[in-house]
């Protein structure tokens, strides 16, 4: 295996782990037993090209994450409304009288949840001081998703991009596959411990 295939592969197998962590986080938040599977990765080495970015319908949910520190980077979480809904109804069946007007502050809370613990295992991993900023929310057209992927793009930084998707069982009976874009400096392979790509 080839030195730049060796880091691309160390990084998402620590960004798998962060999912690990967060799968366990959500679950102690939301008091739901969760698990994590079929988590499947995309990575590409130029940020303009998101062809990726998978096709959905109606409106989608993009809460977005800037990355600060050694390394810079976003994250976009993306929600389509049928997995908001289903999110919804897993938490409100340990927390009655959730009201619709929480609906937002908890896709705000669970991208915190889980952006957080790949951004924590990434740091750690590569000894890095990086963290999450506040996550905002935007609701939109799910059409407009590869303008705002395509808007984002920095020349003068290059950046990669790993697209993800993994599936959120909640206590064996709800499955949520929410679509996770991370855009992050191509620096992140640069400062991967040489002692750490034999792993």
């Amino acid at each position: 295996m080839n030195a730049t295939k060796s880091r691309e592969n160390y990084i998402l197998h620590v960004m798998n782990k962060g999912f690990e962590r967060a799968a366990q986080s959500f679950s102690q938040f939301i008091e739901v037993p969760i698990t994590m599977t079929n988590t499947q990765f995309v990575l590409v080495r130029h940020d303009d090209d998101v062809m990726f970015v998978s096709e959905e319908k109606g409106n989608v949910y993009v809460l977005i994450t800037q990355i600060i520190g050694e390394f810079a980077g976003k994250s976009y979480l993306i929600f389509n409304q049928e997995e908001c809904e289903g999110v919804f109804q897993a938490v409100s069946k340990n927390k009655p009288g959730l009201s619709d007007s929480l609906k937002e502050p908890l896709l705000l809370e669970i991208d915190n949840i889980i952006s957080a613990s790949v951004i924590g295992e990434l740091a750690d991993s590569l000894t890095a001081e990086v963290y999450g900023d506040v996550p905002s929310l935007q609701i939109l057209p799910a059409s407009a998703l590869q303008d705002i992927m395509s808007k984002d793009v920095d020349h003068e930084h290059p950046s990669s991009v790993i697209f993800t998707r993994t599936t959120f069982c909640f206590d064996g009976h709800q499955h949520i596959t929410p679509q996770f874009i991370w855009k992050i400096s191509t620096r992140v392979f640069d400062i991967i411990p040489v002692d750490k790509l034999s792993v």
